[in-house]
């Protein structure tokens, strides 16, 4: 298949979008951890003050990545790099709040968030290789293989679409309780949206490339059927 067939279109336009979602992100990152938050609370402050108001007894770990943040439903545990924990910046409070939203819809037995738990556990290895199981498939002409990597390709499809009202909530929510046991105030609130509104199109960006990729995978399949 010639390289400038428009199918391709569907990896290079993604690829781009990916990169400019993940250069905003890291620009708002960086700018607001040089903000500090009016009330000098530190991140892991933060964290055991939102987990506190919630009811949630759990660790928090430090990881020594520096954007590595995230809540781990498997063991209740919340982990944060250390430039989160030690900083008492806005970027601080903005990615704290956040995963401890995922923390509380965990506890609450969030649905899409039951879903994609149970999803992540088969998903985990074998969804990430699923283009190059596509692509030995069809290297050596086994069906099974191709439709393997179709399928797990679908799963990784909906995983991603419903990670994202998982992600939209947990920043809407964080916005709301920050505000709400005065760890910021309304000039801080719109820093910290900015935060999470950057980190959310990440989110779309995300779910937009793997449809492409499974739309390319599938294009491609049926382009084989038709020689």
């Amino acid at each position: 298949m010639p390289i400038n067939n428009p199918i391709y279109l569907l990896l290079i336009i993604p690829i781009f979008l990916g990169w400019f979602a993940q250069w905003r992100v890291r620009q708002s990152y960086h700018k607001y951890l040089k903000v500090s938050n009016k009330i000098g609370i530190k991140g892991g402050e933060a964290a055991k003050s939102l987990l506190s108001y919630h009811g949630l007894n759990m660790p928090v770990l430090l990881t020594k990545r520096p954007m590595l943040n995230y809540y781990n439903p498997q063991d209740k545990t919340l982990h944060l790099s250390e430039q989160i924990a030690e900083y008492n910046s806005i970027t601080s409070i903005s990615i704290v709040a956040h995963e401890v939203e995922h923390a509380v819809q965990d506890k609450q037995g969030c649905k899409f968030m039951v879903l994609r738990n149970k999803m992540a556990q088969s998903l985990a290895f074998m969804g990430q290789f699923s283009p190059l199981i596509f692509m030995w498939g069809i290297f050596f002409r086994n069906a099974l293989f191709i439709y393997l990597g179709i399928i797990l390709l679908f799963g990784m499809v909906i995983f991603a679409l419903i990670s994202l009202p998982i992600e939209l909530n947990a920043s809407k929510k964080a916005l709301q309780t920050l505000k709400k046991i005065n760890i910021a105030d309304e000039e801080e609130i719109e820093m910290v949206a900015t935060v999470l509104r950057h980190a959310a199109l990440t989110y779309f960006i995300g779910a937009g490339q793997r449809i492409a990729t499974f739309l390319f995978i599938v294009m491609l399949l049926y382009i084989a059927h038709q020689i």
